[in-house]
Parts: C-alpha cells; sequence; structure tokens
C-alpha cells in the first residue's frame, strides 16, 4: 500500500466535507472549511513545484566536476586515481567519490569511458 502523503490527505478531508449535507445557512462552515483545506492542497502543489536551492554538496560536486574536466581538456585518457594525483581539488577525496562525479558527467554526456586491460580510462567527448 501506497503511503499517504498530506495532498492525499487533505483531498480525502475535502471529499468528505462535501458529502455532508448542507443547507442554506452552513451553521458548521463546511463550505469554509472545504475552501481552507482546498487552499492548503494547492499550497503544497505549489512548494512542491518550486525550484529548490542546492545543497553546499551539490555547489562542491558542481566546482570538482569542472576541475575534472578542465583536466581532462588536454585530451588524455585518465583513471579515476591519476584524476585525484593531477587535479588538486580532488586531493584527499576517496576514488568511490570521485567515480561517482565521473559517474554523473558519464550522464550528462560530457565524458565517456573505455576499459583498457582492465583499467578504466575517462576522457571527453
Amino acid at each position: 500500500m501506497k503511503k499517504m502523503t498530506r495532498i492525499d490527505a487533505l483531498t480525502l478531508a475535502v471529499k468528505i466535507l462535501n458529502e455532508i449535507p448542507v443547507g442554506s445557512s452552513d451553521p458548521n462552515g463546511v463550505k469554509e472549511a472545504s475552501d481552507v483545506l482546498n487552499g492548503m492542497i494547492g499550497q503544497l502543489r505549489k512548494e512542491q513545484g518550486a525550484p529548490k536551492k542546492p545543497t553546499a554538496r551539490q555547489n562542491e560536486n558542481a566546482v570538482l566536476q569542472n576541475d575534472i574536466l578542465i583536466a581532462l581538456s588536454a585530451g588524455e585518457h585518465l583513471s579515476v586515481s591519476e584524476l585525484i594525483s593531477r587535479v588538486p581539488s580532488l586531493n584527499g577525496l576517496t576514488t568511490q567519490r570521485v567515480s561517482a562525479l565521473m559517474r554523473l558527467l558519464k550522464l550528462d554526456n560530457k565524458v565517456d569511458k573505455e576499459v583498457v586491460k582492465g583499467k578504466t580510462l575517462f576522457f571527453l567527448i
């Protein structure tokens, strides 16, 4: 079963409120409550669609990826270990972290890789 979100819960509440028979005077404020809940649903949908500010880690990764692209711009085919040794901003990072950055660059079609004798080498496209 899918986990119920806040929008799902509010939509269900509005549906239940709309099933209550309302007279001309509406002493319980059912119509007003329904309008307020619909407004809350609209606000939640607006928040979901808003662009998110990048996190500090995402900003750092963008800088590191740019440094990697600069290092690869010489036309060489480099492994992750070679990148770590040649790019000063990558010093101290693990090979797993740099490999993850390379995977993201590959998904963005900025770099490609080839395997030569069991060693993965990256190069600019």
